[in-house]
């Protein structure tokens, strides 16, 4: 139990730190902009936990329903991990295509506003852009801000390392659904991939002097579960 409360606290810093490197970024991103949010998220399970939390606390837990109306196979799935991904690059061998799927409205949207906004996952903090998405059909990021996002990404995988990644609609239906025979929820579980320690940290040289000391300081505050 302790360790669980200490990973949430390391998860809120980590996301303390991205917000802080961010908040200077000139972004075109505005409350109700909406264009990426879809269920094409993904998340570890300790960012689910976190989310689950919120949606209790405060008596959100009626946004759960919205889930399953995004059956499994309709859903965006990955085929490796964030650290699975920089292993495989690394060895230079090949990184299996994730698989598509339509991208639907996220189901935390409500008045064109997110419910878990506080407490939104690191895939959805990193999806900036420069250029209006509906402009573009895609989000405008610099090299710079793709290779921060995949430090934390990988940082945040490491820090959940006896857990699962993948969509966060599977990863939700997993952690809330009691009955594990389910065919919803052996259908989620199943398309879930299990979070790999860091083997290599995915810093492109031209990078480091600005993204080491951002590592380091994530590294910090793992020191409390003895994982970095």
């Amino acid at each position: 139990m302790a360790e669980m409360l200490n990973k949430r606290q390391i998860l809120k810093t980590i996301y303390d730190i991205y917000d802080q490197l961010s908040k200077n970024w000139q972004l075109a991103c505005k409350k109700s902009c909406l264009d990426c949010c879809t269920d094409h998220v993904l998340i570890t399970g300790l960012e689910g936990v976190v989310i689950l939390d919120y949606l209790k606390d405060h008596n959100l837990n009626g946004f759960l329903k919205n889930i399953q109306t995004i059956l499994p196979d309709k859903r965006y799935h990955p085929k490796t991990t964030i650290n699975q991904e920089a292993w495989l690059t690394v060895n230079d061998k090949p990184i299996p295509e994730p698989e598509e799927a339509p991208a639907h409205p996220c189901p935390f949207l409500t008045n064109r506003q997110c419910a878990v906004y506080p407490v939104r996952p690191m895939t959805c903090r990193t999806m900036v852009s420069s250029i209006p998405c509906n402009q573009t059909g895609q989000a405008s990021m610099t090299s710079f801000q793709m290779s921060a996002a995949t430090l934390f990404y990988q940082f945040i995988e490491m820090l959940d390392s006896d857990g699962y990644y993948g969509n966060y609609l599977n990863i939700l239906e997993m952690l809330t659904t009691s009955d594990t025979q389910s065919i919803q929820i052996v259908l989620s579980k199943s398309s879930l991939l299990k979070n790999q320690r860091i083997s290599h940290v995915m810093i492109p040289p031209e990078h480091q002097k600005e993204l080491i000391p951002i590592m380091n300081a994530i590294q910090h505050s793992f020191r409390s579960i003895n994982l970095a």
